[in-house]
């Protein structure tokens, strides 16, 4: 993609447990592999707070820094210390990558990979569902829908 267009943005939603992270990782792993820039946003919504590792850093946050980062030869850790930074954080996301996977965030109105256990509970009042399925036994269905999803947006975008 280049790099004046806006990242494409999908969401991967369902309840705990049903193999979220473990869906965005691989997606992030495929697409990271067709040379796609991937950015991806974790919601935290079961309460408590982060297990972080005590460095530096995250000392600076823990003293009050709303903003508080370490960089190094491998990468850059940024610890934001404010709640309603969803918007902002997506909008820096965007500037930086070609696609934003957001797990999580079900009430959100962004494209959705809605994953479910063969036997449990939908989640209910979503919105734009590309696809649908349990994260094993219809993985390469739902990789499939998403492709063609990526493949569909990028064409209208022209």
């Amino acid at each position: 993609m280049s790099n004046h267009r806006s990242a494409l943005i999908l969401q991967v939603v369902g309840y705990q447990n049903s193999g979220k992270t473990s869906f965005v990782s691989e997606l992030t792993s495929r697409l990271s592999a067709t040379g796609l820039r991937v950015g991806v946003i974790k919601h935290h919504g079961h309460g408590g707070t982060f297990d972080l590792p005590m460095t530096d850093s995250h000392r600076h946050a823990l003293a009050g820094a709303v903003l508080s980062s370490v960089i190094g030869e491998d990468g850059t850790l940024i610890e934001w210390q404010a709640v309603d930074t969803f918007e902002l954080l997506l909008n820096w996301y965007e500037a930086h990558v070609d696609i934003v996977l957001i797990e999580g965030y079900k009430r959100k109105d962004y494209p959705k990979v809605v994953l479910v256990r063969d036997g449990h509970e939908q989640p209910v009042e979503v919105t734009n569902v590309i696809a649908r399925g349990d994260s094993v036994a219809d993985k390469d269905r739902l990789m499939r829908s998403v492709e063609r999803w990526m493949e569909d947006e990028m064409v209208s975008s022209e």
